[in-house]
């Protein structure tokens, strides 16, 4: 009884508040990574859900752009969600603004942050000057000093800051660590059409990681007609990116780039000095077995809910999810600890498990329902019985008619 109510409490909160809420391994938390998203990062944008559902990552979402209720609604989030004090803030190993309205951040939480990323916190902003919309706001934040990108150079350049429609092609460097070079093999788009860009201006000190050439061929300085895709810096401590573009563009497009994930989780990473994979194509893939597995989690929390409410006996079903969420753990320590070839074989483990519980859970729905359908059954039959009779009674032998009897005429003036 204990087992079910905690499963259906976890059922709950999977799918009342999947947001802040994720299928988590129970594992020190110093083997974990702690990541503060801020911007578009609600249950809309990928890059939410990637975070809620990778092992090494235990997010902190504070949706701050683009979310339903305008400025208010994001005033609300910060509010709620943002950390209360310095130390926690200071406790976050990266900090992600994908769009981030910043002028929403009061001047206290800047400085936390920017002090932060001093004491060794690693971060990662989008489009340049984080917003084609709010860089006057990010401008004039701490926040952004402790960023690669030189914003005041940016803003002092007569030439624009974004172009659109621009066709472009993405060079990576091969003489850096593999952070990126990893992938040029990969079935990524290097080449784009039609996309947005924005110009970046190396602080002194940063470096280059890839190369964006074309849409600012008439800037380039360093390269020929090429300016800085993504450029990262050590500011104090920590280790800060920038890229050109949004982070919902090229990173979260899973045609373009399905590698999207796999990128940001080498930054943070790096940021954070730990080793990049030797086989990026077995993370990749245990990636996708873990948001595989979660999926099937809720779709079989959602099974027996549905089988409950008609009197199925799920308990065997709930001590099985126990051995399969050890199982998992287990997995995801093998994961955190980086022995990546086991990890994969346990993970898989985990889905042939799940399934085989899922297979359970199904056939027990079945026998329960079987009642329901037997009744159904019954129910229509004897319907089909009773308007059958009904008819025949009616159309056939014509039990309700008197038989109409024959009427002469007598024929009149013949007399």
């Amino acid at each position: 009884m204990q087992n079910r109510l905690r499963w259906k409490a976890y059922l709950l909160i999977t799918l009342l508040a999947l947001v802040s809420v994720r299928v988590a391994a129970s594992q020190p938390d110093d083997l974990r990574i702690n990541v503060l998203l801020t911007g578009r990062v609600t249950e809309r944008h990928l890059i939410s859900s990637w975070f809620r559902n990778e092992p090494l990552i235990d997010p902190l979402l504070v949706p701050s752009r683009g979310v339903a209720g305008g400025e208010s609604q994001v005033r609300k989030f910060i509010r709620v969600y943002f950390p209360r004090n310095y130390e926690t803030v200071k406790s976050q190993d990266f900090m992600v603004f994908a769009g981030t309205i910043m002028n929403m951040f009061t001047p206290t939480q800047h400085k936390w942050m920017h002090d932060a990323v001093l004491e060794g916190t690693g971060g990662l902003n989008s489009r340049s000057v984080l917003s084609g919309i709010y860089y006057p706001e990010w401008a004039v934040t701490s926040t952004q000093k402790a960023f690669p990108n030189d914003v005041e150079a940016l803003l002092a350049s007569p030439s624009e800051i974004h172009r659109s429609g621009c066709d472009l092609e993405i060079i990576v460097r091969t003489d850096l660590p593999p952070v990126f070079s990893m992938f040029i093999d990969k079935k990524i788009r290097w080449r784009l059409t039609d996309y947005s860009c924005g110009r970046v201006i190396p602080r002194e000190g940063a470096t280059i990681w890839m190369w964006l050439k074309g849409p600012f061929a008439d800037l380039s300085t360093i390269k020929p007609d090429s300016t800085p895709h993504t450029i990262s810096w050590r500011y104090g401590e920590g280790l800060t990116w920038t890229c050109h573009d949004r982070l919902v563009n090229w990173w979260q497009d899973p045609i373009a780039n399905p590698y999207g994930l796999d990128m940001i989780m080498n930054m943070i990473l790096h940021s954070t000095g730990r080793s990049l994979p030797d086989d990026v194509e077995i993370v990749h893939d245990i990636r996708s077995k873990v948001v595989d597995f979660n999926t099937r989690m809720i779709l079989l929390l959602g099974t027996i809910e549905f089988a409950e409410s008609f009197g199925a006996n799920m308990a065997p079903v709930f001590d099985g999810m126990d051995d399969v969420m050890d199982s998992k753990g287990e997995a995801d320590g093998m994961y955190l600890g980086q022995d990546y070839e086991r990890a994969w074989s346990a993970y898989r483990q985990c889905i042939q498990e799940l399934q085989d519980l899922n297979d359970v859970a199904m056939e027990r729905k079945d026998r329960a329902l079987i009642w329901i359908y037997l009744v159904q059954w019954l129910v229509v039959s004897a319907t089909l019985l009773v308007a059958g009779f009904f008819l025949w009674s009616v159309m056939i032998r014509r039990r309700l008619y008197r038989e109409v009897s024959h009427t002469s005429f007598r024929r009149t003036g013949t007399e």
